[in-house]
């Protein structure tokens, strides 16, 4: 029995198949905005735990200014207030919910960024692309 949890744990605490089919089936429970701390320990762990238990497979991930978006395949919203350009857990959140994006160049964007950018999350590490900087 042991063995199966090790298994089944993705170390979030949550099966993939735990999460919901829609947000409208978490209604009462559902936390549809998370106000981000960046003094907040294990802040980007908590924040993918709060949207994988009220939403589906993450899709699609939105930066505009002052916040996050994070879309499922059903297009419901997850909206992280507070964590935008110039933070570097932003970066840490895109490469953990795989999104395609330039991280040198993403880093260089001002904290006043006012232009919106949108990111498909379907990005597959490469084999090797850990040793060639990726």
């Amino acid at each position: 029995m042991e063995k199966d949890k090790k298994i089944a744990d993705t170390n979030w605490g949550l099966k993939p198949d735990d999460q919901p089919a829609n947000a409208k089936e978490v209604a009462p429970h559902l936390t549809q905005a998370y106000r981000y701390d960046p003094n907040e320990p294990d802040v980007v762990r908590k924040i993918l735990l709060a949207q994988r238990r009220g939403f589906n497979t993450a899709n699609r991930v939105r930066v505009e200014a002052g916040r996050t978006i994070v879309l499922d395949i059903n297009k419901d919203e997850f909206v992280i207030e507070g964590l935008s350009y110039g933070d570097p857990k932003l970066i840490e959140l895109l490469d953990l919910l795989g999104a395609a994006f330039n991280r040198p160049e993403f880093a260089k964007l001002p904290k006043d960024e006012q232009t919106p950018r949108e990111f498909a999350l379907s990005r597959a590490w490469a084999w090797g692309a850990e040793r060639a900087g990726g």
